[in-house]
């Protein structure tokens, strides 16, 4: 026969268990309430979720090519002056010789990434 000890562990062990699977339902059902007031949240800004796809609407309308490749071409220009700016961070120290790997001498190469642009080039 089981004794007081083994009795009241289980009971304890029960009560622990239902506590926990009570507190993950209500967990899920919160979590659900907060996903539905987001999405009727983002809903009114015009923004839907549905089945895995999100939709934004918007009163514009979609850039044209020619606007699109500008716009790019100018993102690739600001890219390119920002790293022109920060040459120094991409070029190894200056006044140490950088080995050929092929035959072990010292080249005489410029190594900087920007040893190759030339002033007014187009990047």
């Amino acid at each position: 026969m089981a004794s007081t000890w083994d009795i009241i562990s289980s009971i304890l062990f029960l009560g622990v268990f239902l506590g926990v699977v009570f507190l993950a339902v209500k967990f899920s059902s919160v979590l659900s309430t907060s996903t539905t007031s987001a999405q009727s949240s983002l809903k009114s800004q015009g923004i839907t979720y549905q089945q895995g796809r999100l939709s934004v609407q918007t009163d514009r309308a979609a850039p044209s090519r020619d606007e699109y490749i500008a716009s790019t071409q100018a993102a690739f220009n600001r890219g390119a002056k920002t790293l022109k700016s920060h040459a120094d961070a991409f070029s190894f120290k200056k006044g140490q010789n950088q080995e050929d790997s092929s035959n072990g001498q010292a080249s005489g190469i410029d190594t900087s990434i920007w040893g190759y642009v030339k002033e007014g080039a187009r990047v």
